[in-house]
């Protein structure tokens, strides 16, 4: 639930109880109202991207109007100290207020563990680290974070670079284990390794992660699904706005997601999640455009219904590893707030 909708429901009156005569005469508190603290929604474009592997200069050439880039990881291709800071150099220049990355299985200078098995030395991990505080970029790690534009705009987004062991890479675990949900949400073949900072909150407003959850734009093109099905478990309980994801270079594009609460549940793994058709890309058009978006008739029916989830694998890089899919643009209603702290602390 967002923060908006959140405040909206702890204000609403008890219509039950009628209103006594004589408090009805009297002046009212000078408390402010839930409307003087919330303002309307306001729509915030988000421009998504991820895998650009060091192909950020044709990207950044044409960079469309926005309020918030999100980068979903591996934006380097050999995840050295030099290309993290070259890629995050470049896109430091860029102006956006706010841009969102995370790591990706390619920034491997930044998982000490991984890096130091692989002939990598502390130093350099303390260098890349250092990186993450580049001007102009707010670098996030694992968990759930609240974010404010200079609009009032509020979201809470969780993020987590981590993606299923598949060879041998960066910020990877074991199939079996299911970091994103609580305990009573794993099943019965699985371990939970959920911690306060990897489990997904039931109020997050977006959900970036650097890999796709199962069966959402998740073919690699060998007609398996390298999706997370702990992962699609959380998205389902939790509801989110927005998933944002790459990793999987097959599996670019959008799909708009429904709930429905009157499903039974079977068998354990099922869940109440209703995909819709993956929505169509004209991908020489949004080489035009410079960005990749939702068709007017998709947009307005997401717009809304504000019970879908919009599922986006951005991935640049294309079937034959070039830089040439367009990243996606995105426009979400968000809560504005006001920032008198009296105000908000009255509405409680």
């Amino acid at each position: 639930m967002s923060v908006y909708n959140s405040l909206k429901r702890a204000r609403t009156p008890d219509s039950s109880r009628p209103e006594d005569e004589t408090s009805s005469k009297k002046p009212r508190s000078s408390s402010p109202s839930l409307s003087s603290a919330i303002k309307a929604p306001v729509p915030v474009r988000f421009l998504i991207m991820s895998d650009t592997h060091d192909g950020h200069d044709k990207i950044l050439k044409s960079t469309p109007q926005c309020d918030v880039l999100l980068h979903c990881g591996d934006f380097t291709q050999d995840g050295s100290p030099e290309a993290i800071k070259q890629v995050l150099d470049a896109f430091s220049k860029i102006e956006v207020e706010l841009k969102l990355f995370i790591a990706g299985n390619h920034e491997i200078a930044l998982d000490k563990e991984y890096y130091l098995s692989q002939g990598g030395t502390e130093e350099g991990h303390q260098k890349a680290r250092r990186l993450l505080c580049t001007p102009g970029i707010r670098f996030l790690e694992e968990g759930t974070h609240e974010l404010t534009l200079k609009s009032g705009t509020h979201f809470k987004i969780f993020v987590s670079p981590w993606t299923p062991r598949y060879g041998s890479s960066a910020f990877q675990y074991s199939t079996h284990k299911d970091r994103f949900n609580q305990s009573n949400m794993t099943p019965s073949w699985a371990e939970n390794v959920g911690t306060t900072a990897s489990i997904i909150p039931e109020s997050v407003d977006i959900v970036m992660t650097h890999g796709p959850l199962k069966y959402v734009l998740d073919k690699p093109g060998d007609g398996t699904s390298a999706g997370r099905e702990h992962l699609r478990r959380a998205i389902a309980r939790t509801r989110p706005r927005l998933h944002c994801f790459g990793h999987v270079h097959k599996g670019y594009g959008a799909q708009r997601v429904r709930y429905d609460d009157r499903k039974t549940i079977k068998k354990e793994g099922d869940d109440r999640m209703v995909l819709l058709p993956q929505e169509w890309v004209g991908k020489n058009q949004a080489k035009r455009k410079g960005h990749a978006n939702l068709p007017p008739g998709s947009a307005e029916k997401f717009r809304n219904n504000a019970q879908e989830t919009l599922m986006v694998n951005a991935v640049i890089m294309d079937d034959d590893d070039q830089p040439e899919n367009a990243p996606w643009l995105v426009e979400l209603d968000l809560p504005s707030q006001e920032f008198d702290s009296k105000k908000v602390r009255n509405l409680g």
